[in-house]
């Protein structure tokens, strides 16, 4: 697969293949969502696994607004989207406090992986090092 190396050097770049998370997650109870991205739309039956709002939002802190809307909330991740970069050191506290925040509602339970990758790659694990990429 030739965006891995983009996804892993820039962390802020999002990877969507709807048809394949579908059929990994379809097995899911629908209370889990793939990954966090600059805005996280979470509907309210994953947001309220989450708990109080009110609480989200203090630890999330004013840099990382919730909006919510009829049928769910969006997480913002800072002021504006960004990349990051992996090889000049380039680190997205906002994204890993979202993702600190939505950790415990993350769908992490991956029989294929996302990516089709060759040898010596096992495409579960180069999965969820994605998922997990701003824990």
């Amino acid at each position: 697969m030739t965006v891995l190396p983009a996804l892993k050097r820039f962390p802020g770049l999002d990877f969507s293949d709807p048809s394949s998370f579908k059929v990994d997650s379809e097995d899911s109870d629908g209370l889990s969502f793939k990954s966090i991205n600059w805005l996280t739309i979470l509907g309210d039956k994953i947001a309220n696994r989450l708990g109080d709002k009110i609480a989200l939002r203090e630890k999330l802190g004013s840099s990382c607004p919730v909006h919510e809307f009829d049928g769910g909330i969006v997480v913002q991740a800072g002021d504006e989207p960004q990349l990051g970069d992996n090889n000049r050191g380039i680190v997205l506290d906002d994204y890993r406090r979202v993702a600190k925040a939505l950790k415990p509602v993350r769908f992490e339970d991956y029989q294929l992986g996302l990516f089709a990758l060759p040898e010596p790659y096992d495409s579960v694990e180069e999965t969820l090092n994605w998922v997990r990429r701003f824990d």
